[in-house]
């Protein structure tokens, strides 16, 4: 029990080098590109746009993060069914991505392609296969 307990301080531990690590290269490139010659005048650019850009800049940054954190989740998820509906939520936030940057028709279809059919038919294979089968392969689930 002590060992298993320890096992995690250190996982833990390396996560936190990790996340401390990715930070302070974040923060150097951050300093790098701020002090660079060419920052103030892609500033200038942004300030002269007016706030319909920066809504749109936004907007695509939310929708990427979310596509990328339910990206995350259906390759962690240990539920496969979990992990069948995560992959449809991050196909509806590349779908919402296409019709905000006005491609409209390539958004509906993905809805009516990958969401439609590639989704309900990932559901019903994970939900048709028989329990026992996947417990003879893999141990337990």
């Amino acid at each position: 029990m002590v060992a298993s307990n320890l096992k995690y301080v250190k996982y833990l531990f390396q996560l936190f080098v990790l996340v401390l690590a990715l930070g302070v290269i974040f923060a150097a490139l951050g300093v790098v590109i701020f002090l660079s010659p060419w920052s103030k005048v892609v500033l200038d650019k942004i300030v002269a746009m007016d706030i319909g850009f920066i809504m749109e800049l936004l907007v695509f940054k939310v929708l990427g993060l979310i596509i990328l954190g339910l990206s995350v989740l259906m390759v962690y998820s240990k539920n496969v069914v979990h992990s069948a509906l995560y992959l449809l939520g991050s196909f509806a936030g590349v779908a919402a991505l296409y019709i905000s940057l006005n491609a409209t028709f390539v958004g509906v279809a993905q809805v009516l392609v990958y969401i439609g059919a590639v989704g309900v038919l990932l559901l019903f294979a994970v939900m048709l296969t028989r329990k026992t089968i996947m417990e003879e392969s893999h141990g337990e689930i």
